[in-house]
């Protein structure tokens, strides 16, 4: 049995978030009778002013819980990070996307139940601010049509010469964080940790030099990746061992 389990997560932070400088994921879990539960911890530095050298810690700690079926075999479940990224929302949040996948073997003498879906657990205090804030961005929008609503046409201008106004060129922005390198850790059941490192493939690179920057090799990268035929901006997962 093999599935993708996707979490999606808001942090607020106490100050401002000018930058991440860092960033990395791991996770703990213990299989029970018919759930796989754990935490994942999202921790890293980031600065709060532009032009302030200083760097600020951070760390969250997410619970999560995975309902199974009956006959899973415990002894066979590996549950591994496939996927991490996150976008700063607000001056003070970010939000993680995390994928897990769980990857077990089941008695095919019992009925297969589906996995329901991961329970996440809820901050009563962070459901009031979602509330609150909510509630403000409704009264910003009343006001807004209020004030619309209360100007005064303006009168018209005379149009001495009709000007075109040539069309600017659009820049797309480039892979956006492609400058910073995002680790991923994760704890094996072994009590080892594992490093992920998230690839931006970049325009001129393939696998031989990919494999030369992380002193891995193509055999490795194509456990964990599709390599027949990379493009740029795509992601590649790139798994290194460092000892615990």
């Amino acid at each position: 049995m093999k599935s993708v389990i996707p979490f999606s997560k808001e942090l607020e932070f106490s100050t401002k978030i000018q930058e991440i400088t860092s960033i990395s994921l791991e996770r703990e879990f213990e299989v029970k009778d018919l759930s796989i539960e754990g935490n994942l911890f999202v921790t890293g530095e980031y600065k709060s002013h532009e032009v302030s050298a200083n760097v600020l810690p951070f760390s969250y700690k997410i619970p999560f819980t995975i309902e199974v079926p009956e006959n899973l075999v415990k002894e066979s479940v590996s549950l591994e990070i496939s996927d991490f990224a996150y976008d700063i929302e607000e001056e003070k949040k970010i939000k993680v996307n995390i994928e897990l996948e769980l990857n077990a073997e089941v008695d095919e003498k019992e009925e297969i139940e589906e996995i329901e879906p991961p329970q996440m657990e809820v901050d009563p205090e962070e459901i009031i601010r979602m509330m609150e804030s909510s509630a403000k961005e409704e009264q910003e929008e009343i006001e807004k049509e209020q004030e619309i609503e209360s100007e005064e046409p303006k009168e018209e201008e005379e149009v001495l010469e009709e000007t075109k106004e040539e069309p600017k060129e659009i820049i797309a922005e480039e892979n956006r964080g492609e400058e910073e390198e995002m680790i991923l850790q994760t704890v094996t059941t072994e009590d080892e940790y594992k490093t992920y490192h998230i690839h931006i493939i970049k325009d001129g690179e393939n696998i031989e030099t990919i494999c030369t920057m992380y002193g891995s090799n193509a055999n490795l990268l194509a456990e964990y990746n599709d390599v027949s035929n990379i493009i740029p901006g795509e992601k590649l997962i790139i798994p290194s061992n460092d000892e615990s």
